[in-house]
């Protein structure tokens, strides 16, 4: 096999964010010719059953790239750290998993992008429609330089087949899944357990999640917050999500920047719960045809507290819709779109 029809997909951290958990998943399942070539070994990676290359700063970076062909970039940095020092002959793509938004990207990292990583790359692939309008807004890229392959999230076919849920007790138990940090926002949550009882139901919440980028002050703050409001748990990190789903009712998502996919509400959906999420960014592409309004305004717990209200008035019916909208993100739904647009721009390079 020439080494130039080899498609090498490049990550800059080893942290289970959602990027990184959604490309491990495709490496895994794609019958491509694939590799990884990681600034940080291990974490994440760990045990990947795929040709692996570590690469240790920059000068090693650029000696693993020293190939050429077809590069994918799976995070912002990766590919700005690509567009520096690859070779001539690299064709990049970059798959944006984030929003090109001033709310997202500080200010000097939303200008490399423009004035230096898009220079060098040949083709985008996006998370999701609402992403790849920013990348289109920010940088001007046409239609067809652009793909949306949505994230594999580890929903198959035979999660959505199992037995329907019942009604949900009383309490209600209300579940967040997600990283501790300032702009996944589980502190909404802790703050609408106070209104919902003002609406006369009571809940129980579960904060599922670890902080990984230096958010220590953040998540003692939440710490905080949770030890005034009965009923509140804080987990940490959690291996067995899909027991976690499976023994709760809601899934509330709070992200007070527009979240550019949303792993977790695909998983929510597919477990049986209707899921509550910010009206912006993905969240609205993937819940605003629910049967029953399930957006809210985001960082407003009285409005997530109506918002939770409204599910458990429709709980049944919320329930199998979500069923039926996870459908169209299995992981084998993902990764054979992924597959099309990688193989085709493999291709057209050999």
């Amino acid at each position: 096999m020439k080494s130039h029809s080899i498609i090498t997909f490049v990550s800059h951290t080893n942290k289970p964010g959602g990027g990184e958990l959604a490309l491990r998943r495709y490496l895994e399942a794609t019958e491509l010719p694939v590799r990884l070539v990681t600034m940080e070994p291990g974490g994440v990676w760990e045990g990947l059953g795929r040709e692996t290359v570590h690469a240790k700063g920059a000068l090693g970076l650029r000696r693993a790239l020293r190939g050429g062909g077809l590069v994918v970039a799976n995070s912002m940095r990766a590919a700005f750290l690509v567009a520096l020092l690859a070779p001539r002959r690299t064709r990049l793509v970059y798959w944006v998993r984030d929003g090109l938004t001033d709310s997202a990207m500080s200010p000097l990292a939303l200008a490399l992008t423009k004035h230096v990583t898009a220079r060098r790359v040949s083709h985008y692939v996006a998370n999701s429609r609402w992403t790849a309008g920013t990348v289109q807004d920010a940088l001007g890229v046409s239609d067809e330089r652009i793909d949306v392959v949505y994230s594999m999230c580890g929903v198959t076919q035979e999660m959505l087949d199992r037995p329907p849920r019942t009604e949900p007790p009383a309490p209600l138990r209300l579940l967040f899944l997600g990283r501790i940090s300032p702009w996944k926002a589980p502190d909404v949550a802790i703050r609408a357990l106070a209104p919902l009882r003002e609406l006369g139901i009571e809940a129980t919440l579960t904060v599922a999640g670890g902080s990984h980028f230096g958010e220590d002050e953040y998540a003692a703050k939440v710490a905080a917050l949770a030890g005034a409001e009965p009923g509140v748990r804080l987990l940490g990190h959690v291996d067995d999500v899909q027991a976690l789903l499976d023994s709760h009712d809601i899934l509330v998502h709070c992200s007070i920047v527009p979240e550019p996919f949303g792993q977790v509400i695909v998983q929510g959906l597919a477990a049986g719960l209707p899921v509550v999420g910010t009206d912006h960014g993905a969240p609205r592409e993937l819940l605003d045809a629910a049967p029953t309004c399930v957006l809210y305004r985001e960082g407003d717990p009285v409005a997530l507290a109506n918002a939770l209200g409204s599910s458990l008035a429709h709980f049944e019916g919320l329930r199998a819709w979500g069923l039926r909208r996870s459908a169209a993100f299995t992981d084998q739904r993902a990764a054979m779109r992924a597959d099309s647009v990688l193989d085709s721009l493999r291709i057209k390079g050999l």
